[in-house]
């Protein structure tokens, strides 16, 4: 990814690799999209993955190509703060890397960087669970103090931080995630309606899906023959039984709204490129990265009107609607009367996770150069 250096020593990065035990969801793919592309010989850095839970089968190809140390009986936040300060030494690590907003606090202090996507205990607490909530009101001002780098899903994040902590100003750094496209696309096994209106998220309070599926519903009864299905994708989340119910069952496939859950890469790939428009109602976001693989397929978008969705979308191409209110999102729907196309923009083509993977590389890089210049370790005796 960045020029290599001519040293003898490699320094060893340690990511927090919890993110790819939990199948497919934004977390989890920037985290493998990175990995993808600095798991390599010319990289200048070695990479080493610790989880407190096994990798889900779809990443499992992937943490082959590095040492993999998981898993552990303790819970997460255990497990970060005692199981990983103990393995700094033993394995020679030099950069600890946070992917999921939360640093050690315990224990031998070395560089670390931590990717933050949002400040969702400050700006939407009501998406949060208790335990959850918690945990960041606790420990991200000290998460944020530690860190010697920031990684910043979007510029909206980077605002609330600085409001939030005015002190990390020097540390923050905006690295947007990537869309490349998808390889391959594969139907899924369930039969779905030639037109059809798509989103995907988690079923989850933060994700607003129950918001889009009251809209759609009560557009249906005011149109019988609107022309497109909704099909939703994911995987389940918390706080939406009820929700999660009807979907699984296929009881709404009658009224037109289909689910797939957990799709695969393939099965997302198809449905964003037969989707007539994409659709993203969530109440927060830290960045969105739904919106940019829509817009890779040349696809419309109707969002929430969120500032962080004003970074992605063109206000001339999508819409954006208050995300609670349910008869402006049927307003929306309405206006999605034919398949939808969007004109080339090269915004979107410069967000490439080539280059998110070169930036998170470059920024851990630094890390360890400035500790060597602190410190001043010589390479050559860490051999």
């Amino acid at each position: 990814m960045i020029a290599k250096e001519t040293l003898k020593y490699k320094p060893r990065i340690a990511v927090d690799a919890r993110p790819l035990s939990y199948g497919m969801n934004g977390n989890s793919r920037y985290l493998a999209e990175v990995l993808e592309r600095v798991l390599n010989p010319n990289s200048p850095l070695e990479y080493y993955l610790y989880s407190n839970k096994p990798v889900h089968p779809i990443f499992r190809e992937l943490a082959k190509r590095t040492p993999a140390f998981l898993p552990s009986k303790l819970p997460g936040l255990f497990w970060l703060n005692f199981t990983m300060p103990s393995l700094y030494r033993a394995h020679r690590i030099d950069v600890f890397w946070g992917t999921l907003q939360l640093l050690p606090v315990l224990g031998r202090s070395i560089p670390m960087a931590v990717n933050y996507h949002d400040l969702n205990f400050r700006s939407a607490p009501e998406t949060m669970t208790t335990a959850n909530y918690w945990q960041h009101r606790i420990f991200s001002p000290l998460t944020l103090k530690r860190a010697g780098k920031i990684f910043c899903l979007s510029k909206n994040t980077e605002r609330e931080i600085r409001e939030f902590s005015p002190n990390t100003a020097e540390k923050l750094e905006v690295v947007y995630p990537g869309a490349q496209g998808f390889e391959s696309v594969t139907p899924p096994a369930k039969v779905l309606p030639a037109n059809f209106l798509f989103s995907v998220g988690t079923l989850e309070p933060r994700k607003n899906i129950g918001t889009l599926v009251e809209a759609y519903r009560t557009l249906k009864k005011i149109d019988p023959q609107y022309p497109f299905a909704l099909v939703l994708a994911g995987r389940l989340g918390w706080k939406s039984a009820g929700l999660t119910e009807i979907l699984r069952d296929g009881s709404t496939e009658s009224e037109g709204i289909y689910f797939i859950e957990n799709p695969s890469d393939g099965e997302l790939g198809w449905l964003y490129r037969n989707c007539s428009y994409f659709l993203f109602p969530s109440l927060h976001e830290g960045f969105g990265l739904p919106l940019l693989e829509a817009i890779r397929e040349g696809k419309p978008c109707i969002a929430s009107d969120i500032p962080v969705f004003h970074e992605v979308l063109d206000s001339e191409t999508d819409d954006f609607v208050p995300p609670k209110d349910v008869s402006l999102w049927v307003q929306a729907l309405r206006k999605a009367g034919r398949p939808g196309t969007r004109p080339t923009r090269k915004k979107s083509q410069d967000w490439s996770w080539d280059s998110t993977a070169k930036q998170v590389e470059e920024g851990l890089l630094s890390l360890w150069k400035n500790r060597k210049r602190r410190t001043g370790i010589r390479v050559e005796e860490r051999v």
